[in-house]
């Protein structure tokens, strides 16, 4: 193989492994070359492109002894196929555990940080999102700089399309499962969106009160906590009609007997008149029980609980489309 520039050779050399960036065939072929890496190690994988998650319960001393035999193991696997890990890009993030036991890769001692991105995803070792809603609204405000600077003399629609295809998009992704319980952390990402009001109306000095709720209500902007719950709906609905094949719905969800009506308590002087419907619809589903703050707002405990309360034409709805339509006509 030889490198050509404006008419100039390189030498010839022989090349043993890889392929010419940007082949019709490159991908697959990367993807044949890594896909058994998952079966040489016992713990779990996940793999994306290039991206490598290995990720394991610890229980106790053999699980930690385990995790490092499998790392051993992927040094195996990387030497048998002529790849070779980059250690000093890998590193060890405990999940709401304080660990002081070491982990190694091609003899190098893995760093142990508090927070790591996944996907474009900052995961934080106390699963909260106030790291990636910092992260995520830091970016997003970079952004909506820029269009301020360039698109000041453009219409409104023009400005309204472009906040809402490089701003918006940068703060929603991933909303699904990164959707923040904390309420600073809501106000953040709203905050954006306001100033994006602002923006598309090209209006900085009003300061009336309720101004910017009004932009956002002329503008069709609808909150971000409220899409958030919308998209989380829509996820469930494709997950329960099996349309999302990596997420078997057996797994996570469990359908439960029609709503009963609870019975009205009586007391010596009255009977009280709220009747307290267990479920809305009878595609309802049995609810998980979460002690921590942060598994109670996890999509599947927090998605059931809305999916629940939503009556029976909606959760009934034959397609995606209509079911989304069902939802909208709700607000």
């Amino acid at each position: 193989m030889n490198i050509v520039v404006e008419g100039e050779h390189s030498k010839s050399i022989h090349v043993e492994s890889g392929l010419p960036q940007g082949t019709v065939l490159g991908p697959l072929m990367f993807l044949c070359h890594i896909n058994d890496l998952p079966l040489s190690v016992k713990s779990q994988v996940r793999l994306f492109a290039d991206v490598c998650l290995l990720y394991r319960e610890i229980k106790n001393h053999k699980d930690h002894i385990t995790l490092q035999k499998d790392l051993k193991r992927l040094e195996n696997w990387a030497s048998e196929w002529g790849m070779r890990f980059n250690a000093g890009k890998c590193y060890i993030l405990s999940i709401k555990n304080k660990t002081s036991h070491f982990y190694e890769l091609n003899n190098t001692i893995l760093k142990h940080v508090d927070s790591n991105p996944y996907l474009s995803v900052l995961i934080s070792n106390d699963l909260t999102w106030t790291n990636h809603i910092t992260n995520i609204c830091k970016k997003a405000s970079s952004i909506l700089g820029f269009l301020r600077r360039n698109l000041k003399h453009c219409p409104l629609d023009c400005r309204k399309t472009a906040f809402i295809a490089l701003v918006r998009s940068k703060i929603e992704y991933a909303s699904i499962i990164g959707d923040p319980f904390l309420k600073k952390d809501i106000n953040k990402l709203e905050n954006i969106q306001k100033l994006g009001a602002r923006f598309i109306m090209n209006d900085y000095k009003s300061r009336k009160p309720g101004c910017v709720t009004g932009m956002l209500t002329s503008l069709k902007l609808d909150s971000l906590q409220d899409r958030r719950t919308y998209n989380r709906l829509v996820m469930l609905y494709k997950i329960a009609g099996v349309m999302v094949p990596a997420v078997d719905p057996d797994k996570y969800l469990t359908q439960k007997v029609e709503g009963r009506l609870i019975k009205p308590k009586r007391f010596s002087d009255f009977e009280t008149k709220n009747i307290i419907r267990v479920a809305n619809n009878t595609r309802s589903f049995k609810t998980i029980n979460a002690q921590t703050n942060q598994f109670k707002n996890s999509f599947f405990v927090k998605t059931l609980e809305d999916w629940n309360h939503l009556e029976d034409s909606v959760v009934h709805s034959v397609t995606i489309g209509g079911f989304k339509s069902a939802l909208q006509k709700l607000d």
